[in-house]
């Protein structure tokens, strides 16, 4: 919480003020123009925000769980297939594209970022919700008439910096944004609620909408689907309050505890040769990713292969396209375990931010339930871009149940 004045009013925050404003000016910026940029920004904000720590309070357990799955990580590279060979690392650029280390700074400046932004002023904050407000929406609309345009706008923009681009290609560019959105649209849904002006509700909707059909016109289904599953879980929140966030905890502990046990399953009793049939080619592939990644977690069921060892398999383009079976792949049961221990511990917050508002509990579970929805099914487990927009989701989230709290 902020700390009080002595005259009981809460002390400026205009130094993490400004990095919050700037964090939702980039934000959707850098999900249309370029959504690997979403690491950068934030790991810029945790440079800055860093001096803030001094008076934060950060959370001990999630964050144990982070540093034990980190250490974990690190421990596994004795074994992995894909650990550095020490001697060729020869330059500063070899260091950079060292995932291991990028991964053990990712987790302190965004924690710090977390942590730092967390002690925001609600002034601050509002701030803050009213330029995430405008640019989200504003990415929404870009990304729909980028949609129905086949990526018009988007070529236009590459054409006059100098790096043009095949119209294929920029429609994939294009619906990368739609991730960003489908994180952020909840909190947006939690201020505007909040806000209650006429004709809020219409505004909510063609939001939606706008982020719907922009997905499905450049070609990305992982958001229709995360909109989807979040929306359910919003709406049961909104209906049901805390026993529903209860219910999710043990759901989602399950999904990262048995993920490589229910492909195999799947695999034996017949359920992915009649998926094989009805699914387009980019599910089909994955279909035969997860198969082959689940085969594979039986030899190293506790240990796992190693860090980044997915990508030394034929079978797999990277990564498994699937956060629970790469974790079981490379970390075995114990990375499973902390990092169902990581979102249990996410959702028991999410209860006690439902009992006091079930609107801000619902924000919370449904940014939360699209976050778990596009790593189960697209991104790897260590990519920095994708970690840091949920990691930016996070904060969004407290900026809205902030503003939102104090709009009442």
């Amino acid at each position: 919480m902020t700390q009080p004045t002595a005259w009981g009013g809460e002390q400026r925050t205009r130094w993490l003020g400004g990095l919050a404003v700037f964090l939702m000016v980039m934000t959707p910026l850098v999900g249309y123009l370029a959504p690997l940029g979403s690491a950068t920004v934030l790991t810029l904000v945790g440079l800055l925000a860093t001096p803030g720590l001094a008076r934060s309070r950060p959370p001990v357990l999630p964050m144990f769980a982070l540093l034990a799955l980190v250490l974990w990580a690190v421990v596994s590279l004795a074994w992995s297939p894909a650990a550095p060979h020490w001697g060729d690392f020869k330059r500063s650029k070899d260091l950079e594209d060292l995932t291991i280390l990028k991964l053990v700074l990712e987790v302190g400046l965004y924690a710090a970022a977390y942590a730092a932004l967390g002690q925001m002023s609600t002034r601050s904050a509002r701030l803050a919700s009213r330029v995430m407000v405008v640019g989200v929406i504003l990415l929404a609309l870009v990304t729909f008439l980028d949609g129905v345009s086949k990526a018009a706008l988007y070529q236009v923009l590459r054409n006059l910096t100098g790096d043009p681009v095949r119209p294929d290609i920029a429609v994939v560019k294009v619906s990368m944004g739609t991730y960003t959105m489908v994180l952020l649209f909840w909190p947006v849904v939690r201020l505007l609620d909040a806000w209650k002006f006429p004709g809020r509700n219409i505004l909510i909707a063609l939001t939606g909408l706008m982020i719907v059909v922009g997905a499905h016109l450049t070609g990305a289904d992982a958001p229709i689907a995360a909109m989807l599953l979040a929306g359910v879980a919003w709406l049961g929140v909104r209906l049901i309050g805390k026993p529903f966030v209860r219910a999710m905890i043990p759901i989602v502990s399950a999904i990262f505890i048995f993920a490589p046990m229910a492909i195999l399953w799947a695999v034996r009793s017949g359920l992915f040769a009649w998926l094989h049939v009805l699914a387009p080619p980019s599910w089909d592939a994955r279909l035969n990713i997860w198969a082959y990644s689940a085969n594979l977690t039986v030899d190293h069921a506790l240990r796992g292969w190693g860090f980044d060892a997915a990508r030394t398999f034929p079978g797999i383009p990277l990564h498994t396209h699937n956060a629970a079976l790469q974790l079981w792949l490379e970390l075995g049961s114990v990375g499973a375990a902390l990092a169902a221990a990581f979102f249990a511990w996410i959702l028991y917050r999410i209860v006690g931010w439902a009992g006091v508002n079930r609107r801000d509990g619902a924000m919370a579970a449904a940014t939360l339930t699209a976050f778990l929805v596009i790593g189960g099914v697209s991104f790897g487990v260590w990519q920095e871009w994708w970690m840091a927009l949920g990691v930016i989701a996070a904060i969004a989230c407290c900026v809205a149940q902030k503003t939102s709290a104090a709009a009442k």
